[in-house]
This record gives C-alpha cells, sequence and structure tokens, in this order.
C-alpha cells in the first residue's frame, strides 16, 4: 500500500511536469530587462513551498505557500479559458486551499496532505481541460457498440 509520503512524491513529480508548461504569458520586462516570473512560475514555487513545509511539519510554510496560491488564482492571468468546467476546477482549487489553511492553523498533517493532494489532483483536471479546450478535442461519449459484419 503506498503511504501518504509516497503519495506526495508522486503526485509532486506529475504536478511538476504540468506547471511548467503552462501560462507563458508574454510578460513585459523590468528595467534591467529581466521578465517577471508568470503566475506558472509562482504557482510551481508556492507549491514547492507547500511540499516542503508539509515534509518539514513547517505549517506556517504551508499556510503562506497556500496563500500565494490563493493570489495566483485571484490575477487576471490566471483565467485562460471561460467555461463552466473551468469555473468548477478553479472554485475546486481554492476550495482545496482554503481545506490546508485550516489544517496547517490546527498543525494537522494529514488533512494538510490530502488537501495539497487534492490541489495538485485539480491542477491536472483543469490542465488537462485546458489542453482539450486549445486543441478542440470534445471528450469522448460512450456509443453504440459496432454491430459485427457476419452478426445476424
Amino acid at each position: 500500500m503506498i503511504g501518504i509520503r509516497h503519495l506526495l512524491c508522486l503526485v509532486t513529480v506529475g504536478a511538476l511536469v504540468g506547471f511548467v508548461g503552462h501560462g507563458q504569458a508574454l510578460e513585459q520586462p523590468d528595467a534591467k530587462g529581466k521578465k517577471p516570473p508568470t503566475v506558472m512560475q509562482r504557482k510551481l514555487k508556492h507549491a514547492q513551498d507547500i511540499l516542503e513545509g508539509l515534509a518539514l511539519n513547517d505549517f506556517a510554510r504551508i499556510s503562506n505557500g497556500a496563500d500565494g496560491l490563493k493570489e495566483c488564482a485571484q490575477e487576471a492571468s490566471w483565467r485562460v479559458l471561460q467555461t463552466p468546467k473551468y469555473e468548477l476546477y478553479s472554485n475546486d482549487f481554492v476550495r482545496h486551499l482554503d481545506e490546508m489553511k485550516i489544517a496547517a492553523k490546527n498543525k494537522n498533517p494529514e488533512a494538510a496532505s490530502l488537501a495539497y493532494v487534492e490541489t495538485t489532483l485539480t491542477c491536472f483536471k483543469c490542465h488537462r481541460h485546458i489542453r482539450e479546450e486549445r486543441l478542440g478535442f470534445a471528450p469522448l461519449l460512450p456509443g453504440p457498440e459496432p454491430i459485427a459484419a457476419n452478426s445476424r
């Protein structure tokens, strides 16, 4: 049976793959010619902070990371689609972050870990939805079974 720590590691590795590819909006360089981090780069940083907080039972770090992710979710650049499914995923994301904050406040590492996993799974679902919408994929619906040529 997979323990919560192993599950967290698996989810995090997968999340890193999903976080990096999206949100590469064209940001304006600062006076030194350096571009500010995109919302997805900041999201990755906050998710890493949460994971580190979970590994170290650092509840302040967990809470701060959740706050940072909520701030990302409130930015205009977060809203890359306007679909009911995207809205659902965004709302679920924020709800799981609120659960994580409560768990951190109560110093409950199991509940905080579960909220982190749920948050990350919501990211996977949303990123898949974004890819499907941008590529024009419609979800496959079950249809009638094909009729064999020699069945009568």
